[in-house]
């Protein structure tokens, strides 16, 4: 009984520190959302290449050029977001927006050219999460009264991909004493930063009634990233004795992403 007797007070206390806003979208007011976010990257987001010239297993003191490349390709996911948004005058607010752990399918190709050979190979990387947190400054160009409330908003965003890691970047089927075929795995380190950059968006709040502060809001953004990532191969020997020596690469994603939200609104004023 005590514990309920000193929540009621509290309970009110919190509802009597805000008011509803209704109709209006007027400076002071705050807007609090969540919802669902599906973010769509670019297809290929690293590709790398170069030559290099390895030791011919049949003359020692002949080299021959070797084109070794790498390439990241990433899926889609759907996720979660919240966001809130103050009015710091009518038709204008700043919004903090944070998309939560999408979990982005990889898959990392690599591959050795030679006049002599053709290597090629694929594997996944697996799952690996991406949260994109930005700061807009949005316009809401119709009449404050107006309870379709369409707007624009620009500002930057900080991309981060959470997990490091160490996967098969090379793989040959081998025979072995027995004359049975093995995979041999070599092995490598795939390493992804943070960044930030710009970010735009264009949305809409519709109120579920003309005297409603509930509301529906959808929205789509542009978010420029360019995280790091370092690649790097262990030493790889051919079944034909060519030897590849440690490789590493250190370059920028092309993270460029489109993230479409759906979610649900709160409306308020202190």
């Amino acid at each position: 009984m005590r514990t309920k007797s000193l929540l009621l007070p509290l309970a009110i206390a919190a509802a009597g520190a805000t008011s509803p806003a209704f109709a209006d979208f007027n400076g002071g007011d705050f807007i609090v959302r969540v919802g669902a976010a599906y973010m769509d990257t670019d297809d290929s987001v690293f590709s790398e290449s170069t030559v290099i010239q390895v030791v011919d297993p049949n003359d020692p003191d002949a080299f021959i050029p070797v084109e070794i490349g790498d390439s990241l390709n990433l899926d889609d996911d759907t996720t979660w977001f919240i966001n809130g948004t103050f009015f710091v005058a009518d038709h204008w607010a700043v919004e903090l927006y944070h998309m939560n752990s999408a979990d982005l399918e990889a898959d990392y190709d690599t591959y050795a050219i030679s006049d002599d050979f053709d290597f090629r190979s694929s594997d996944s990387l697996g799952d690996f999460e991406t949260n994109v947190t930005s700061l807009f400054v949005d316009w809401y160009p119709v009449c404050v009264e107006s309870w379709v409330q369409p707007y624009i908003g620009i500002g930057v965003n900080y991309t981060d991909i959470e997990q490091d890691f160490l996967r098969p970047v090379f793989r040959e089927d081998v025979v072995n004493a027995n004359g049975r075929v093995v995979d041999r795995v070599n092995r490598g380190l795939v390493n992804f930063g943070s960044s930030w950059g710009w970010t735009a968006q264009v949305g809409i709040d519709i109120e579920f009634g003309r005297d409603a502060n509930w509301l529906f809001n959808a929205s789509a953004m542009y978010v420029d990233a360019d995280p790091e990532i370092e690649v790097g191969v262990d030493d790889v020997v051919l079944s034909n004795g060519i030897v590849l020596d440690t490789i590493r690469y250190k370059d920028d994603l092309e993270y460029d992403s489109w993230i479409f939200n759906l979610g649900v609104g709160y409306k308020f004023s202190f």
